[in-house]
């Protein structure tokens, strides 16, 4: 007990003094991916960009994106438990958004971007059993919706994809889905022949997804983890990432919202936006289990007070999940954040008449009714 209180103290008055000595080391955001060197461009080029079965492609903005025009397949990784390594198509269109559909250009047809990561994306079930194919299918003949997610992704990237391929295109709105682990810069970067690495900014912290070391970032981490793992009802807050963790960082939040979020949101020239909000499944054990709402919900809380001072639209993903403890939580999700077939299911049952009330609300005159048969 004596170590774990002095280990907090550390933490804190380390992290004052560093506040007092140099204010902008607290801005955990980091700029962009470190710049290649002309040897490494030419070995990712070869590496993804030249490889006809590789699904990514290097990206100057974004690091990595999927490749534009792309046939081909995904393999779903053998980690996961009681599910084999299987192979699903993977194919994007002319922009590298998710599905062979392009977007369509008549002014009479509403649109709909959805921008997110692996979540959105559906890493590990087939395309068809995503909650955004499902949404598409659901939209058919109502309004079109686009996928601009890829696995790895943070808000920064996604908001980058967007600046640089699709800012030109005339979208009724745009939803950001917002997953815990988003308040990075860059979470994965591409490093030449290594491959795909955690980034700089998570090396501060630890030296994988868990591990923590003895800077400042994750010493507060540590601490972060050992105070949720004292009480049983938070203790399933522990087993999170250190990316999902710093969901609980004000500091990293500030830091999110001012450099991130805020200069999108605050653009003259900008279609709608909504943001959903994508639980862990650690939280919704953690709520099963009667933990305090205003601890498991920090990072909801923290989003939804800045859409409401922006009069954004948030929609809460955790309300489309059961509350009760009856319910397995292990036949919705994969892992902590990513959704079985079922959970894509339930996800896009709950997003669809919300999504229909963004789209009402941004172009009232351009969504014709709803077919009765699209809400069973």
């Amino acid at each position: 007990m004596l170590k774990r209180v002095l280990l907090i103290l550390f933490g804190a008055i380390a992290g004052i003094a560093l506040g007092i000595a140099a204010p902008k080391a607290l801005n955990l955001v980091r700029p962009a991916a470190a710049p290649l060197t002309a040897s490494e461009r030419r070995q990712l080029e070869h590496l993804l960009d030249d490889n006809p079965n590789e699904i990514f492609m290097f990206d100057e903005a974004t690091s990595y994106r999927y490749k534009p025009s792309f046939r081909g397949n995904r393999t779903r990784a053998n980690h996961l438990q009681n599910r084999p390594a299987v192979t699903y198509p993977h194919v994007t269109n002319s922009l590298g958004l998710i599905g062979p559909e392009e977007v369509n250009a008549d002014p009479r047809r509403t649109r709909l971007l959805l921008l997110g990561d692996s979540v959105t994306y559906g890493a590990w079930v087939d395309f068809h059993d995503t909650f955004p194919a499902r949404l598409q299918a659901m939209g058919a003949g109502v309004c079109q919706i686009a996928i601009g997610a890829c696995e790895g992704w943070s808000t920064k990237q996604e908001l980058a994809f967007h600046d640089k391929y699709l800012s030109h295109l005339p979208w009724n709105a745009i939803v950001l889905v917002f997953c815990l682990n988003d308040l990075v810069d860059f979470e994965w970067v591409y490093k030449s022949s290594a491959g795909f690495q955690l980034s700089q900014e998570m090396a501060e912290a630890g030296t994988g997804l868990s591990k923590t070391n003895q800077s400042i970032a994750g010493l507060k981490l540590a601490a972060r983890r050992l105070r949720f793992a004292e009480d049983a009802r938070t203790e399933p807050l522990a087993k999170q990432t250190n990316t999902t963790l710093w969901a609980w960082d004000a500091d990293k939040w500030q830091a999110y919202l001012d450099n991130t979020l805020a200069p999108f949101v605050h653009r003259r020239e900008r279609p709608p936006l909504a943001i959903v909000i994508a639980p862990t499944k650690w939280q919704l054990e953690s709520l099963q289990l009667g933990a305090d709402p205003q601890i498991v919900l920090y990072p909801q809380f923290r989003l939804e007070s800045f859409c409401r001072d922006e009069r954004l639209t948030c929609i809460d993903l955790v309300e489309a999940f059961p509350r009760h403890a009856a319910t397995p939580l292990d036949t919705l999700f994969l892992d902590d954040l990513h959704f079985s077939e079922e959970g894509h299911a339930v996800v896009a049952r709950y997003l669809w008449p919300r999504l229909i009330a963004v789209l009402r609300e941004a172009a009232p005159t351009a969504v014709p009714p709803t077919p009765a048969k699209e809400h069973s």
